[in-house]
C-alpha cells in the first residue's frame, strides 16, 4: 500500500515561515516586532495580526537614524539598538499589552543584534519578555569597543586602520568618537519620542 502524500504550504516547503512559531504568534493576540536585518540596513515594525492580514502599527529603520546625526553603519550593533529605541519610545504610548518579538525563521541569538534591538525596545517602554543576560554588554551597545579596536589600530597599524575604516575616514567620520555621538543620538530619540520631521 502507498503512503499518502501530504503536500507541505508554499512558504513552509521553501523555507520562508515556521507555521508554528507563527499560530503561537497569531493566537497570544498580542502584538509582535518583526525584526530585519540585512547586508545594509536595519527594519523593525510593530504588527497586530488580523482576520485579514497583519497591519502594521508603525516602524523604524536605520535610515531614519541619519535624520538624528547617526552616520556610522547602519546594520552595526549600535545602529540596531537605536532603532529598537526608537519604535519602542514611537509605540510606547499606543501599545499597552505586552509584545512578542517575532524573528520568524531566524534564531535568537544571545549578543546578537536581534537582542540589541530588543534592550532597545524594553529602554524606550515597551513590555518585552526577555531574559537580561541575552542583551549585549554597554560597552558593545554604545560603540565603546569599536572605538577602542580602531584606537588600537590607528596605533599598531596605519595602513590597516586606513583600509579598514576607509568609509568613514572618507566622510570625515572619527570612528573614536561613535560612543560620543552614540549618546547624544539615544538622548535625541527619546527626547523626540522617535520622531524627527
Amino acid at each position: 500500500m502507498r503512503g499518502k502524500y501530504i503536500e507541505l504550504y508554499r512558504r513552509k516547503r521553501k523555507g520562508k515561515t515556521d507555521y508554528r512559531l507563527r499560530k503561537r504568534v497569531v493566537v497570544s493576540r498580542l502584538p509582535f516586532v518583526s525584526i530585519r536585518i540585512s547586508n545594509k540596513n536595519v527594519l523593525v515594525q510593530m504588527i497586530k495580526a488580523g482576520p485579514k492580514g497583519d497591519t502594521v502599527l508603525g516602524s523604524a529603520s536605520s535610515k531614519q537614524l541619519q535624520k538624528f546625526g547617526w552616520l556610522f553603519s547602519k546594520r552595526s550593533l549600535p545602529a540596531c539598538y537605536l532603532c529598537g529605541l526608537m519604535l519602542g519610545s514611537k509605540m510606547k504610548d499606543k501599545v499597552n499589552s505586552k509584545v512578542v518579538v517575532y524573528m520568524g525563521l531566524k534564531p535568537y541569538v544571545v549578543g546578537s543584534r536581534a537582542s540589541a534591538v530588543v534592550k532597545g525596545l524594553i529602554d524606550g517602554g515597551l513590555k518585552v519578555e526577555a531574559d537580561q543576560n541575552t542583551f549585549p554588554e554597554e560597552k558593545r551597545l554604545n560603540g565603546s569597543q569599536i572605538a577602542l579596536y580602531a584606537k588600537n589600530l590607528k596605533s599598531s597599524d596605519p595602513d590597516l586602520y586606513n583600509r579598514r575604516f576607509s568609509n568613514y575616514i572618507r566622510e570625515g567620520l572619527n570612528v573614536e568618537e561613535m560612543p560620543v555621538i552614540f549618546e547624544k543620538v539615544k538622548k535625541m530619540i527619546v527626547e523626540r519620542k522617535g520622531v524627527i520631521e
